[in-house]
């Protein structure tokens, strides 16, 4: 499989690769995602008439990119367990969404799929988005640049810093998500893209190594011949797990926190569990060393499989102003 380094991270999705690669020359994805949305709002700020609807702006978005939006039959909503589906129609392409879905998530996964046709490989087949985010950091290789993506389409740069008005905090993240329609999760992480400092947010998962859970796996149907072995892998202390992430243009290499880090149990992090809005001041499970404030709450919207007690957690970070 081939892997590709630049500007700091890891790519080994060929989709990204062919993106990357698309002039002749390594350009950083996430570089080329950010101008390809910024203009796609660009040509959409040349027509008059734009409706204040954020779903039918969207539809015209896609329109401009050769994507026709329409929802699901009622036989796909009823059956359907994905958001949404893309696929190419002749030399276009078709999203079919879930309308049951909440607007937030809906705005959202219209988004994320219109990103997706950015790809050069994307021709190659249908993509599908999930309801649950996907549990390896190589599923989440693409997924999290076309969320990327979709944050600067459903919230525009200079209008959400507007409407933020330097409240970059998660007491903040359900006025501004009203506002733009959004969900809270979608809101939170654009709180740190569009930060103009130093930021990050992201979601943490309250779980074991994913080595400790294929050993307890295996030791599953072998108790009686590895009953020691078995008894230490189940000891195995689960903790908060970084699973997304979303920075600041303005963070370096060493702001990164890698997939499935854990949060030291000294976190406040562990105190959202019990429900509202914790902040404490703290550092990253990162190599900067710097010390920020931390906002954490649980994430309105649970996937299927969170843990009943430890719920999934959203936390935002935003690195102290030298005074």
């Amino acid at each position: 499989m081939q892997t590709v380094s630049i500007g700091g991270r890891r790519y080994s999705d060929p989709d990204i690769i062919s993106l990357a690669q698309r002039t002749g020359a390594l350009i950083d994805p996430r570089f080329t995602i950010r101008t390809q949305a910024r203009l796609l709002l660009q040509e959409l700020q040349k027509h008059d008439g734009i409706p204040s609807d954020p779903l039918e702006r969207l539809k015209i978005l896609a329109s401009m990119n050769g994507i026709r939006v329409e929802p699901m039959d009622s036989a796909s909503q009823r059956s359907e367990k994905r958001d949404a589906v893309l696929y190419p129609v002749g030399a276009k392409w078709r999203v079919l969404y879930n309308p049951n879905r909440p607007q937030g998530r809906i705005l959202f996964t219209i988004a994320h799929e219109i990103i997706h046709t950015v790809f050069p490989n994307s021709s190659s087949g249908a993509r599908f988005r999930a309801i649950t985010t996907p549990s390896s950091r190589e599923a989440n290789e693409l997924e999290r640049l076309c969320d990327l993506g979709a944050a600067e389409l459903v919230l525009p740069l200079h209008d959400f810093r507007r409407v933020v008005c330097g409240g970059y905090n998660l007491t903040n993240v359900e006025r501004v998500a009203k506002h733009f329609g959004t969900s809270l999760e979608a809101t939170a992480y654009r709180m740190a893209s569009a930060h103009p400092g130093i930021a990050i947010a992201g979601l943490l998962c309250f779980r074991r190594k994913v080595g400790e859970d294929r050993a307890l796996l295996r030791l599953q149907n072998q108790r009686s011949l590895f009953p020691m072995q078995s008894l230490k892998v189940e000891a195995a202390e689960p903790r908060y797990r970084r699973q997304s992430l979303h920075m600041s243009e303005n963070c370096g290499d060493e702001y990164m926190i890698r997939w499935n880090k854990s949060f030291d149990l000294s976190s406040v992090v562990y105190e959202a569990r019990r429900g509202g809005i914790v902040t404490e001041f703290e550092n990253l499970p990162n190599t900067s060393g710097k010390t920020g404030r931390i906002d954490a709450m649980l994430n309105p919207y649970q996937r299927d499989g969170a843990d009943a007690e430890n719920g999934d957690v959203l936390f935002f970070w935003e690195e102290l102003a030298l005074v």
